[in-house]
């Protein structure tokens, strides 16, 4: 969000009585908790992934195809 947009919604909550302020506060909340909610284990079976490369054939032993992307993964050098 532009910066401006968000000094003009501070200012239209400056107008809010009290009790407007902080229902508004309460729904901003609850939103960022649904944005940020965690993923469970049952959203990840539901999600698609799981089972995603069972048919590739230029995979072989997953474990160790996966173990090796984390490897790479973590050994990644950042760019400057």
């Amino acid at each position: 969000m532009a910066l401006d947009t968000f000094e003009k919604l501070l200012k239209q909550a400056d107008q809010l009585t009290p009790n407007e302020q902080l229902l508004l506060a309460a729904r901003l909340i609850e939103r960022v908790r649904q944005v940020n909610k965690p993923v469970t284990g049952k959203d990840l079976l539901n999600s698609g992934l799981v089972g995603i490369w069972a048919k590739r054939k230029d995979i072989g032993d997953s474990l160790a195809y996966a173990r090796k992307l984390r490897t790479q993964a973590q050994t990644r050098r950042r760019v400057s």
